[in-house]
C-alpha cells in the first residue's frame, strides 16, 4: 500500500491513455499511481459509448469509483456523473454497460482483475459496502474539525469511512478569496496516505496551483501546505491506510498564490513535469 512514490502534484491531462487493465477490454486508463507490488492502483477510467461486458464475475480487488462524466450501469443501476460506490473484494457483478461513454476515478486494493464466476456474497452484505450515493444531492457538512484550516472554510461530503480500519473518502469543498491569514500558516502531517484529485476549481500551494485534473499520492508523515483558492475547489480525498488524523509543524511556511509549478515527482514522471505548465483541458 504505501510502495508507492510520493507524488505533489501533476495534471492528468499530461499522462498519456493507454489500455486498461484484464476484464476492462476496449476501454482506457490513465495510470495516476500504482503500488511496486500487489498491483494496487489508482486509474482514470474512460469507457467508449457503447461498451459493454455481460459476465458473472468478481474481483479479489476492493474497487472504489467515482463518476467524472458520462455514466456507466453495473447491474441495473445507473451511475452518472457525481456519484460513487466503493465494492469490497468478492463483490458480484453481472453485467457493466455505458451507453454513452464514461469517465471515472477508479481505485483497487490491489491488481484490478475479474475472476469468472459470483463471489461468496459476503462483499454485499459487509458494513464496507457503498452501493451508490448520488453525491450531487447530498449536503455539505460545514462543521470544521480543525480550527488551523478555518480560513478555507472548508466543507465536507463524507463518502465512506472503514469501520475497521477509519479509511476515509469524501469530497472537499474550499471556498473562494480563502488564504491564511497574515501571508503564513503551519503546515499539516498525517499519519497515513493522503491521496487527492482536484474536479473543479482551483487549489493553491507551495507546489503551485492544482487545476481540475491535478492529482496527489502523499505518503505519510509528509509536511504540507498551506493552501489557498481565489476561485474556490472542490476536490474528491482519500485517506489509506488507517485514521484521518492532523498534525502540525511548529513554524510557519509563506503562502504565495503566484508559487511556480515545483513538483514532487518520480522518475517516470519527471519528464512530463514542463507540460503541467500547458492550459488546461479536458482530461
Amino acid at each position: 500500500m504505501f510502495s508507492r512514490p510520493h507524488i505533489e502534484f501533476i495534471q492528468s491531462q499530461c499522462l498519456p491513455w493507454s489500455p486498461a487493465p484484464r476484464g476492462i477490454p476496449g476501454a482506457e486508463c490513465k495510470i495516476l499511481s500504482r503500488a511496486d507490488r500487489g498491483g494496487a492502483c489508482s486509474l482514470l477510467l474512460r469507457y467508449p459509448p457503447g461498451w459493454q461486458r455481460d459476465l458473472t464475475e468478481y474481483s479479489p480487488a476492493d474497487e472504489e469509483f467515482y463518476v467524472l462524466e458520462g455514466r456507466i450501469e453495473i447491474d441495473s443501476q445507473i451511475f452518472g456523473a457525481d456519484s460513487y460506490a466503493f465494492r469490497p473484494a468478492g463483490f458480484t457483478r453481472r453485467s457493466i454497460q455505458s451507453p454513452e461513454g464514461c469517465v471515472m476515478l477508479a481505485f483497487y486494493s490491489r491488481e484490478p482483475v475479474w475472476l469468472s464466476g459470483p463471489g461468496n456474497g459476503a462483499a454485499e452484505r459487509s458494513p464496507r459496502s457503498v452501493g451508490f450515493l448520488d453525491t450531487a444531492t447530498m449536503p455539505w457538512d460545514m462543521t470544521l474539525n480543525d480550527p488551523r484550516l478555518a480560513h478555507l472554510g472548508i466543507s465536507r461530503k463524507n463518502l465512506r469511512t472503514d469501520p475497521d480500519t477509519g479509511e476515509r473518502t469524501f469530497l472537499s469543498l474550499v471556498l473562494p478569496q480563502s488564504a491564511p491569514l497574515g501571508g503564513a500558516g503551519p503546515q499539516e502531517m498525517h499519519p497515513v496516505v493522503e491521496e487527492a484529485y482536484v474536479i473543479a476549481g482551483a487549489l493553491c500551494g507551495p507546489h503551485g496551483t492544482m487545476n481540475p485534473g491535478a492529482y496527489f499520492w502523499r505518503p505519510p508523515g509528509i509536511a504540507h501546505g498551506p493552501f489557498g483558492s481565489r476561485i474556490g475547489s472542490m476536490s474528491l480525498i482519500r485517506f489509506v491506510g488507517g485514521r484521518h488524523v492532523n498534525e502540525w509543524t511548529t513554524t510557519e511556511t509563506p503562502f504565495d498564490f503566484a508559487a511556480s509549478y515545483d513538483p514532487v515527482l518520480p522518475p517516470n514522471l519527471a519528464n512530463l513535469a514542463h507540460e503541467c505548465c500547458a492550459p488546461v483541458t479536458a482530461w
